[in-house]
Formats: C-alpha cells, structure tokens, sequence
C-alpha cells in the first residue's frame, strides 16, 4: 500500500507541475521555433454583426449599445443584433426605443440561456464576421480594428480578444493575475496555430464557420465554438491589443456561483471534444490537452495528491513527505484565512482553492446532469 500512496503522491505531484509550469515552458520554446506568422492588414474592415445575448439586463443593456455603436470602426460596416433570452423587464424597450437601423432584437420564444440565443441568431446576422460578446462587456473604442485586421489572413477563422476584470469591492480573487497568466498562454498558442479557447465575453469568428452548439451546452460556448472553427481546419488568433473591461461583483458567493458553472461547462465540453485527445490532430490537441485538460483535472490531482501525501507523512518515517504535507497544510490555512490576513500572498492562496474546488463543485454538477443551458445571470452593479 506504500508503495501505492507514492506512485499516487508523486503521479499527481507531476500531473499539477505539468499543467502550470512544465506546459507554459514547453509552449514559450515551442513558439520561439515554430511559429506560424498571421498575415494580418491594417484597416480590413469586414462587415460585423455584434452578439448580444440578453436576460433581464435593463441596467446595462443601454450602455452596451452606446458602447458598440461608437466603436472607431466603420458605421456601415457594423451592426448589433441582440437576442433576448425571454426577459420580462425593461430589456427589450430599452432596445426598441433605438431608432438606428443598425440595432436589431430577437426574442426567443422561451428561455434556452445562452446558448439558445446563439443557435437562434447567429445564422439570422447579416455580417461576415460575428462577434460574440456579453452585456455588462465594455469595449475599449479601437478593440474592434485590432481583431478584424487578422481576418484579412484566410487561415484565421476567429479572433479572441483580451477582457480586463475591475472588481467592485476589494478582493481581486487573483482573477487579473490568473488572467494575466492565460493570456500570454493564449498568445503562443496562436502563434503556433490556434488558442483553444476564448474568454467568453469578446471573441469573434467568421459566420459562415459558425456551427450550433448542444441545446444544453452550459457556460463552455468559449471553448466549443473555437474548437468547431479549429475542427474545420481554421485558426483562432488571441489579439491582446483588443481589449475590453468586465466588472466582478466582488461578492464571493456570485463569483463562486460563476466558477462552478464554468466549471460543471468545462467537463460537459470535454466529453464533447474527446476527438482532440488525438495526438495526430497536432498542435490543437497538444494545446487542449495540455491547457484546458490538465488545467480542469488537476484539482483530482491536487486532492489525491494532499491525501496520499498525508498517508505517507504520518505511516512512514520520511522527513520529505512530512515536509511537503506541512507545507500543503500551511498552503490551506493561508487561502481560508485570506480575510483575517488580507495580504496579497494570502489572497491568491485564496483564488487558486476557490478556483480548483469550483472546479470540483463543477464536475459534480455536471455528473448529476445538465438537461437545460440557462441559469440565473450574476447580479450587474
């Protein structure tokens, strides 16, 4: 049995490092040789309809439209559709009430979250590109002129751009940190071919790529309509200088309400795209493999891994495994703790177990089932 606990302990020790460090490396040197140049023009204006998926989002849904609209990018060229997911405020007359011509509402007979609103738009939208974004997403004015001027490549098949998160109270969550930390990721992986995924608020695709989605896919559009363009031999280029801004709520229970449908998403997505543990599928499968697969299973890795360590720590005589325990014990403490010691060290302890037990909270959420893609939307400011 000892020997089991450490085939486990150090099996998990690897899967976890492989993920966050060895991976990040492997992809900055493979980057460096085999980078694949993006054939991108300046001022390449291809048509572009903007998606707005909508429920009950009267506090913000104005804004969004004045945001789009005054965008440094053609007026003719741009268009804003939004598809409300049955809403029963004052959403759809804030929309209505603009008289543009180039704002457009589409009504879904009964509530299919947000994925029904993408199934049911996306092929209505007259644009050669769709962008895909969310109501509370606030676009910086030049974002949309850095993203189109990658489509001028025929390769590149989408373009996700960069979301800066402001959070309305003091915790950060280490979310910008963490973001900060995928974004580069999601660089290099373009540079190779493709990213894997996007950050769901901001990311664009042409249309004529655009696939429907499961009726009941959960949260996880930002990972399986990327991957449909990669699967039809398409790229998908992260532009980093395409920026827009997200408020958090700075609610924790919001937040982790957030984390753990993304993560219930991240699963579902995974037994979807099965095909791209194929190893002959090339750099996407090495990318999702070693992105997105080892990222959504490492907190088993991070569980079991605790857990044996602990065996060995107090069942054999080995300074090495008490050590490590200690540590992963202290590691804990620090994380709980974070609001009876708000330093920074702490509050990142804090967002990486939020972060791996919404992930595990995920998984049971997706094995007890996911017959239906709405949810309630996070509380706008």
């Amino acid at each position: 049995m000892t020997a089991l606990f450490v085939f486990v302990f150090w099996a998990s020790v690897i899967f976890v490092i492989y993920s966050y460090t060895v991976y990040p490396l492997l992809l900055s040197v493979f980057s460096h040789l085999f980078a694949r140049p993006v054939k991108s023009q300046e001022n390449y204006y291809p048509s572009v309809g903007v998606l707005v998926p909508c429920h009950n989002e009267e506090k913000v849904i104005r804004r969004k439209i004045e945001n789009i609209l005054s965008l440094d990018y053609p007026a003719d060229r741009i268009s804003v559709w939004v598809g409300s997911d049955a809403s029963v405020d004052n959403s759809e007359k804030i929309v209505r009430d603009f008289l543009d011509p180039r704002v457009h509402l589409w009504i879904a007979e009964k509530r299919g979250g947000k994925t029904g609103v993408l199934n049911g738009l996306a092929p209505l939208i007259d644009a050669e590109i769709l962008l895909f974004t969310d109501a509370n997403t606030i676009h910086q004015k030049d974002c949309l002129k850095y993203m189109t001027a990658h489509y001028a490549d025929p390769t590149v098949g989408g373009v996700a751009g960069h979301i800066n998160h402001a959070s309305a109270g003091e915790e950060e969550y280490g979310e910008n940190f963490y973001r900060r930390f995928e974004s580069h990721q999601k660089f290099l992986e373009g540079s190779l071919h493709s990213t894997i995924s996007a950050f769901g608020g901001f990311y664009s695709i042409r249309k004529s790529l655009f696939k429907p989605i499961p009726q009941n896919s959960y949260s996880n559009d930002d990972v399986i309509i990327p991957m449909n363009v990669i699967s039809q031999g398409y790229r998908i280029i992260y532009e980093p200088r395409s920026i827009s801004e997200e408020e958090n709520t700075g609610d924790t229970s919001q937040e982790y309400a957030r984390r753990v449908r993304i993560g219930a998403g991240n699963f579902q997505a995974f037994f979807w795209l099965l095909r791209f543990l194929n190893p002959f599928k090339g750099w996407p499968s090495f990318c999702y493999v070693s992105h997105k697969v080892t990222r959504w299973f490492s907190p088993v890795a991070l569980f079991t891994g605790y857990f044996s360590c602990g065996i060995l720590a107090f069942t054999i005589d080995v300074s090495l495994y008490k050590m490590l325990f200690a540590t992963g014990t202290i590691f804990i403490i620090a994380g709980l703790g974070s609001r009876v010691i708000p330093i920074r060290l702490t509050r990142h302890s804090f967002y990486f177990l939020i972060m791996n037990i919404a992930l595990i909270a995920g998984l049971f959420r997706y094995v007890r089932g996911i017959k239906s893609a709405a949810w309630s939307r996070t509380e706008r400011s």
